[in-house]
């Protein structure tokens, strides 16, 4: 079945762009309504939860209960400050095959994997 690109969909996505700052659901809600005031809190909820699923971007959990959004899908790692919650991408190379690696040690086979990084920001350590 061929996936429909819905205007409510390319809204949702364009600001995930926008944002560039892995924003929860409700940041996207809030951002999305401030310039079509209809869309619902659903309809962004159910639209990021589709796009996860079928790996048009990344879904990141936190501790803190919310989901992160990030539109950059490539390998990469993130860190997450545990005092303001901002979430960065962390620039730099994955590190060799990290799921072959534990795969061989613990038997799994693995599908994915989620590497978060927790601290203080630099904005935060002030």
């Amino acid at each position: 079945m061929h996936e429909r690109h819905t205007v409510q969909k390319n809204m949702i996505y364009a600001a995930l762009c926008e944002l560039k700052n892995h924003p929860t659901a409700h940041e996207v809600y809030e951002h999305v309504r401030t310039a079509h005031p209809t869309i619902s809190k659903a309809t962004v909820y159910r639209v990021l939860n589709r796009m996860a699923e079928q790996g048009t971007i990344l879904r990141i959990p936190v501790a803190d209960g919310a989901y992160h959004y990030d539109h950059q899908t490539h390998p990469h790692y993130h860190v997450h400050c545990d005092v303001c919650g901002r979430m960065d991408d962390v620039e730099m190379p994955p590190l060799g095959d990290l799921c072959a690696a534990v795969e061989d040690r613990c038997g799994y086979e693995l599908t994915d994997y989620t590497v978060l990084f927790h601290g203080c920001c630099s904005d935060c350590q002030m």
